[in-house]
């Protein structure tokens, strides 16, 4: 799995270099050229890529510099993978895991966390849901 989800980002990273001129069909699509859609976060964006998000999809996330997405919660497990800038994730306990590009983790379904982008680019992560995308603020 861990092979697969390193060959996948690779193959995402790739792309974005090998078509930074633009798209080309329906098959390639440079990351400057992906459709992003404001997050209730302020500073936060998302772009669906591809599945359906009933049963488990693929999604972009982009943080601004600076921007702190609150504890929260999803209810289905997700692998996040670090595609672009200095991702931090915050487990429950306060715990600060630092992520850049090429790392992934698991993140189960129920368990409290936050994020945070460090540095001068905005974060870009992929995140890969095992079922439906939702998020609750944690209590």
């Amino acid at each position: 799995m861990k092979i697969l989800i390193a060959a996948a980002a690779a193959a995402l990273v790739l792309t974005t270099h090998v078509f930074a001129e633009g798209d080309h069909g329906e098959h390639h699509v440079a990351l400057e050229n992906v459709e992003w859609f404001d997050a209730p976060i302020p500073g936060v964006q998302l772009a669906h890529l591809w599945g359906d998000d009933e049963t488990g999809a693929r999604w972009f996330f982009k943080m601004e510099p600076g921007v702190a997405i609150p504890m929260h919660v999803h209810t289905h497990d997700y692998w996040g993978m670090t595609i672009q800038g200095n991702w931090v994730h915050i487990e429950a306990d306060g715990t600060e895991v630092p992520t850049t590009v090429g790392d992934y983790s698991l993140v189960e379904g129920g368990a409290v966390h936050a994020d945070r982008c460090d540095g001068e680019i905005p974060c870009i992560g992929l995140l890969d849901f095992a079922g439906p995308r939702d998020v609750a603020l944690a209590e």
